[in-house]
């Protein structure tokens, strides 16, 4: 295998380099970069790319590819993996989804893959693009519920893209919602997927689990499934495990239609069964007095839950699978 290369970063076969692909420049001249880990096996294989904090405020991915890639054995590996723990440095430095410092092309997960004379973060997005995207032959970017909202595991695909289905599946046996998004635009999997190369979009977890042993937990499911997926296409040895069934659909977002506090119900169906018209959540004034009532949209399941308590007309705050339940398949 050649040297893989990506900005200034040179990794040989049976190597492990780390360090930081320069983007933009801040005020004071030093470099706005973008992490990056390079782990090159000596057998010929995929270059799998995984990638996280898109949204600075969604930790866990960051956290699960620095693991997975420190203990990730170049002697042992075919192929190439590629890990950015943070896509947006600048976000992840404010705590919040985008950076604030960019007040035209805030959210990065809406504008990749950038311009090369774009506002600030589409110019990061697209060194992103440009230098590592662009080299990987299957992609996952790592999400969460963020500051506002709990996601259980769930994971979009292209529609009709059968090889992003096949990825989907190698997360393994935890993961059991996958969803399609019809036509996926200004994403990282939108970018793959012009490329005719598969993508998926995972989620998990979010500000509601980031006492240590829910994000540890958290963080180890990430990593088993990138553990998994390295099985399953053949980067390192042994056997890859799936789930013994899916909930296969689409995506249906409630919103809230009026302001005021969260009451949240007991016990509400993640990952289980729910029937359309089902009460998941109830809005509150400032007096504790009911003024809206939230519902199941479909018949399917949940797979996330707005977590912060403030709530403005407009906010999303369920996560709905119009799914039906599929016996699983590889």
């Amino acid at each position: 295998m050649p040297s893989f290369v990506i900005g200034s970063l040179r990794c040989e076969p049976g190597q492990k380099v780390k360090g930081y692909v320069a983007a933009v420049n801040r005020v004071d001249g030093t470099a706005l970069g973008i992490p990056v880990v390079v782990v090159a096996g000596k057998g010929d294989g995929p270059v799998l790319l995984v990638d996280g904090g898109i949204h600075g405020d969604e930790q866990e991915g960051t956290l699960a590819i620095a693991a997975f890639a420190k203990e990730l054995d170049p002697q042992k590996l075919k192929g190439v993996f590629i890990g950015v723990p943070v896509m947006n440095v600048a976000a992840f430095e404010a705590m919040s989804r985008g950076n604030p410092r960019d007040t035209h092309s805030y959210d990065m997960n809406r504008i990749y893959p950038g311009r090369t004379h774009g506002f600030l973060t589409e110019l990061v997005a697209h060194v992103h693009d440009s230098l590592i995207g662009q080299q990987a032959d299957l992609e996952i970017t790592i999400h969460s519920g963020g500051n506002i909202a709990y996601l259980a595991e769930a994971i979009f695909t292209t529609a009709g893209d059968e090889k992003s289905v096949e990825l989907a599946k190698a997360m393994g046996p935890d993961w059991q919602i996958i969803l399609e998004t019809p036509h996926p635009v200004a994403t990282p999997m939108a970018a793959m997927y012009g490329r005719g190369k598969p993508a998926i979009t995972v989620e998990l977890g979010g500000a509601a689990q980031t006492m240590p042993d829910a994000l540890r937990q958290n963080v180890q499911t990430l990593r088993n499934a990138l553990t998994n997926v390295c099985r399953h296409y053949g980067m390192i040895e042994g056997e890859a495990r799936f789930a013994t069934g899916y909930w296969r659909g689409k995506q249906q977002v409630v919103q809230a239609t009026r302001s005021g506090m969260l009451e949240p119900l007991p016990d509400p169906p993640l990952k289980r069964a729910m029937a359309k018209g089902d009460l998941l959540l109830r809005i509150t004034d400032l007096f504790g007095e009911t003024v809206e009532e939230l519902n199941a949209p479909c018949d399917g399941t949940l797979f996330g839950i707005r977590t912060y308590p403030s709530v403005t007309a407009g906010d999303w705050c369920l996560f709905c699978a119009e799914a039906t339940f599929e016996p699983g398949e590889r």
